[in-house]
């Protein structure tokens, strides 16, 4: 084997396993989306948009995807999404759920799981990209309609169990509701002191993604970099979030 073979065969592996291993991971979130039948046109230019975007590995859609809880609205909002040329994560806000009217957690995640395929058919679940680990946390109340996000023992539980389980790992937690304090009482997240005590027995969140608050910010809590987005419906807003954080790094840039 000459030595330029050699040279060659040598930068392929180190390129190949930079790759693998890499650890940068960069995705949009677009949050409050709350799609009826006047705004759909608008989600169908962003999904476009996003499609040309090569170096973002997925999209997170924030919860509060519809503008209520109505089997139509979600039909069409699967519908615009699948178009997507990237992996989808979904979530949910207040307004997506009424189970009293037919749409309760199970039949949410059934359709998206059918539309969105692999998607997962539960409310708080983990997918991994790129080494970092994401913790989805749902929040919702679908038994009776209130724009309050409740963490409930159980799910607080279930956090608990996989922090623990991804001890050694970055994890970055997506979810609708934030745990910050809000200036609406009306908006606010119900006993976030429940949520907080989890954290504090965990060093591995780094992140926390939300939306709900219709704020666009970014602060630290505690150790976690807390990052909000503004509401989509108004501006068509969303957020593109790259993260590094091996290198310290975690940079946000918001699309209008």
């Amino acid at each position: 084997m000459n030595f330029k073979k050699a040279l060659l065969i040598l930068f392929s592996l180190f390129f190949f396993s930079s790759q693998i291993f890499a650890k940068e991971v960069k995705f949009a979130f677009l949050t409050d989306i709350s799609l009826n039948n006047s705004n759909s046109d608008y989600l169908k230019e962003t999904i476009k948009e996003l499609n040309e975007m090569k170096d973002v590995d997925f999209v997170v859609f924030g919860g509060n995807n519809l503008d209520s809880a109505k089997f139509q609205y979600l039909k069409t909002f699967l519908g615009i999404i699948k178009n997507l040329n990237k992996k989808a994560y979904v979530l949910m806000g207040s307004n997506d759920l009424y189970a009293n009217d037919g749409m309760d957690k199970d039949l949410y995640l059934l359709k998206t799981s059918k539309v969105l395929k692999n998607h997962s058919k539960k409310p708080n679940y983990v997918f991994k990209k790129n080494g970092y680990v994401f913790v989805v946390m749902d929040g919702t109340k679908q038994y009776f309609k209130s724009s309050n996000g409740y963490y409930s023992t159980a799910e607080l539980k279930w956090l608990d169990k996989t922090l623990t389980k991804y001890k050694n790992d970055n994890v970055i937690i997506l979810q609708h509701f934030p745990i910050t304090l809000s200036k609406s009482m009306w908006l606010q997240t119900a006993k976030v002191e429940e949520y907080i005590d989890v954290l504090r027995k965990h060093n591995n969140v780094k992140v926390m993604v939300s939306g709900h608050y219709d704020t666009n910010l970014e602060e630290k809590f505690g150790n976690i970099n807390v990052i909000l987005t503004e509401n989509y419906s108004k501006n068509h807003a969303y957020k593109i979030i790259e993260l590094d954080l091996e290198n310290d790094y975690i940079g946000t840039f918001l699309v209008k």
